[in-house]
């Protein structure tokens, strides 16, 4: 038996280094370690991240050319908007997951280091779950962005589409008719090369939020089950104190960690949840223009990552409505000490609060937002089509 926990414990803990191994490994093949010592520090990483920043500034000059040279052909311009708001995305990620990285490795140096798991059966179990719902939501998100570049560049390929040069994505070489060859093979290739990069790249750049939110997650749980026990024993006043230092323990560091990822997560979630708007409006609206496209693809992605980016928020904010509820719903009027009774008046006040991984200040994620998102997207594309006929 101890021997089964022993591998159990040791489980665990690979379960926190394997998940930040995986997206930390998609960012060595992007040439962006941005989450080691050294990046920006010695001249090979400042040097690589200025080339690709200045990359993602040409490519957004590219795709507005391109948009203006075919300005006659609407379904060039939807695609151009698309790319064009792909490449914006990805600048406002990069720099703004780069400009804060500090706090962000700091964080993951506290999950790392978290041993939460090490109480007892239950917080292991709860552990375990939770890394576990971590490892699936990583999975899924490298299966969605690799699936979407592949569904990009196979599509030119389709017959009787290969014929027409039909671009992966909606730009090509400036200054060159990139239906003659060889640009159109070189335009292909360029794109192959970036659509891969991009696509590392943001797995990398989610699998933090990932660990972020399942740590939360599990220590909200873990808040529930000590609260419900505050009450049951009031006689035996060591445990009921015990039980509620480490409540207020618990509460307090995790209050400071998800303040800290709010602070982070604001500003880059607000640009995710406007980008993934606009790609939802602009795919869905060449889809009912155009039944034969590769937009199919950009919408998948783009209702499949708002999706699970909601699901991770509402999990955190559903973990904290009910530690709100657990709070005033255990027996913790059977107590008689009065230090006792102040640290609860104290945990029932701090209650009150609202966690969740902030949009701009404006909300949280949650079903609530994706709901909005939708029906945003919907109404833009209504009105698109009112426009045009």
């Amino acid at each position: 038996m101890s021997f089964f926990r022993k591998s159990h414990t040791q489980y665990l803990e690979l379960s926190y280094s394997q998940i930040y191994k995986v997206f930390h490994w998609f960012l060595k093949l992007t040439l962006l370690r941005i989450f080691d010592d050294d990046f920006l520090v010695s001249p090979i990483t400042t040097v690589l991240f200025q080339f690709f920043v200045s990359e993602i500034v040409i490519s957004l000059v590219t795709i507005a050319l391109h948009a203006v040279r075919y300005r006659t052909d609407l379904d060039t311009v939807i695609l151009s908007v698309s790319a064009f708001v792909s490449a914006l995305e990805v600048l406002l990620k990069l720099n703004g997951m780069v400009y804060r990285r500090k706090e962000i490795m700091q964080m993951i140096g506290t999950v790392l280091a978290d041993r939460s798991y090490l109480r007892g059966p239950i917080e292991r179990a709860i552990c375990g779950k939770y890394m576990r719902l971590a490892r699936k939501l990583l999975f899924i998100t490298i299966a969605s962005y690799l699936g979407t570049a592949t569904m990009l560049l196979i599509y030119p390929t389709l017959p009787g589409v290969i014929q027409e040069r039909t671009l992966p994505v909606g730009y090509s070489i400036p200054f060159v008719d990139y239906y003659k060859a060889p640009w159109y093979m070189l335009n292909y290739v360029l794109q192959i090369v970036q659509l891969n990069w991009v696509a590392f790249l943001f797995i990398g750049l989610d699998g933090p939020f990932y660990l972020f939110v399942c740590y939360s997650a599990s220590q909200l749980e873990m808040l529930i089950v000590y609260l419900r026990q505050i009450g049951q024993s009031p006689d035996n006043v060591p445990e009921q104190r015990r039980l509620i230092r480490k409540v207020y323990a618990i509460h307090t560091n995790l209050s400071k960690f998800l303040s800290k990822c709010s602070y982070i997560y604001r500003e880059i979630y607000l640009m995710q949840v406007l980008c993934s708007s606009v790609h939802i409006c602009v795919s869905l609206f060449h889809i009912q223009l155009k039944l034969k496209n590769g937009s199919y693809g950009m919408l998948l992605t783009n209702v499949n990552k708002m999706w699970l980016f909601c699901y991770c928020g509402e999990l955190v904010v559903s973990k904290s409505t009910a530690f709100s509820t657990a709070v005033y719903t255990n027996q913790w009027y059977r107590l008689w000490n009065r230090r006792d009774l102040q640290d609860i008046l104290f945990m029932l006040q701090n209650a009150q609060r609202n966690y969740g991984f902030s949009v701009g200040g404006f909300g949280f994620l949650s079903f609530a937002l994706f709901t909005v998102v939708m029906k945003t997207a919907y109404r833009c594309n209504a009105f698109l089509h009112r426009v045009m006929n």
